[in-house]
């Protein structure tokens, strides 16, 4: 069997020459890659995804970028790309998801080690985790949620592979991460838990990690939310979802939904009398809705409120199994957070802190 040769990126362009030649001939270039927006002055060009032939040949060296090149390409994405306007954001994100794509292609072309994948790919998470969120109520011709869920998975499982390499280095070298680094990746594991709620493998990782990890303040929070889900408290993982950081937090809207349905079933069977209803009040604050969503909830798995709408009335033959669960969206508490960062800072992991 024919063994290829390592090929390292030389070049320094966000595109290669030889891409951005045929592309700006053929006129192939995308929107963000005109000079402010003119479709006759092409402006900064980034490398497109290609599907690889079964047949392919190895990249040459000047066809790929080199690392240096490829962490700038993602900062460029994550900051001058992701906040232009112009367009609206699921356009944005099309076309950075494409990029950060092939950089992920290139980086297992090139077969970077550990530390140099766990660099790249963090803020691609990151990236991923927010757009599933800022999209979640747009329709599926703008944003296929299962896609980005998908490539959502696939980056963190890439990347937890490469924390425990490095954790199993560390045994036999005493090779330690930096304080940034560490945070970085508490942050990433508190991410995947709470993005895989509910399932064994996330709650079995969780336990194994080394105790400085499992002792972090965000991962014990995000850990404690998912124990608590596992262990059917619902009301605990309600309480806890705020008190995530921002983008951890974003990653939860996808959950809350299916948890909102499953306390309103749960009190179908707790509640169910003839003649006792459960304030309205009081299910606002346990659903963290406004009044008029949880009227949604009510017609949606019917459940009768009292004609003064200040109290519902739980019926468990009523409740409507059937129904399909709502649909994920932007939640004010969640808004709130996001207000107050600086996105590309958060995006690219050079603030962590809630």
């Amino acid at each position: 069997m024919e063994i290829r040769s390592l090929v390292r990126g030389s070049c320094e362009r966000f595109c290669p020459d030889a891409e951005a030649k045929m592309r700006i001939q053929k006129k192939l270039l995308h929107y963000f890659e005109y000079k402010d927006g003119q479709k006759h002055v092409p402006g900064v060009l980034v490398k497109e995804f290609t599907r690889s032939a079964a047949d392919a040949k190895v990249p040459k060296a000047k066809d790929m970028r080199t690392e240096l090149c490829l962490t700038k390409t993602v900062e460029y994405l994550l900051k001058d790309i992701l906040l232009d306007e112009r367009k609206p954001y699921h356009l944005a994100y099309d076309f950075i998801f494409d990029r950060l794509r092939m950089v992920r292609r290139e980086i297992v072309i090139q077969q970077y080690n550990a530390r140099q994948t766990i660099r790249l790919l963090e803020p691609m998470i990151m990236f991923l985790a927010y757009s599933r969120y800022r999209l979640c109520a747009e329709p599926i011709e703008k944003f296929d949620p299962k896609i980005c869920n998908q490539h959502l998975q696939e980056c963190l499982n890439m990347t937890l592979c490469c924390y425990k390499e490095l954790d199993d280095e560390q045994e036999t070298q005493e090779n330690k991460s930096t304080i940034r680094d560490f945070q970085r990746r508490c942050f990433i594991e508190a991410l995947y838990q709470v993005f895989n709620l509910g399932t064994s493998e996330a709650l079995v990782r969780g336990l194994a990690l080394p105790a400085e990890v499992r002792e972090d303040k965000i991962f014990k929070l995000a850990f404690g939310i998912c124990m608590n889900y596992h262990q059917g408290n619902l009301y605990r993982v309600i309480v806890g979802l705020p008190q995530l950081p921002h983008i951890i937090c974003a990653v939860s809207a996808s959950k809350l939904e299916m948890i909102r349905r499953r306390l309103m079933e749960i009190f179908t069977h707790a509640y169910n009398n003839k003649q006792l209803t459960v304030p309205t009040s009081y299910l606002l604050r346990l659903t963290l809705v406004e009044p008029p969503i949880l009227a949604e909830l009510c017609r949606q798995y019917n459940i009768a409120l009292t004609p003064d709408r200040k109290a519902v009335h739980f019926i468990k033959t009523d409740f409507r199994s059937s129904a399909e669960t709502i649909k994920a969206r932007r939640e004010p508490f969640i808004e709130a957070k996001l207000e107050r960062i600086y996105l590309p800072e958060v995006l690219l992991l050079k603030k962590l802190w809630l």
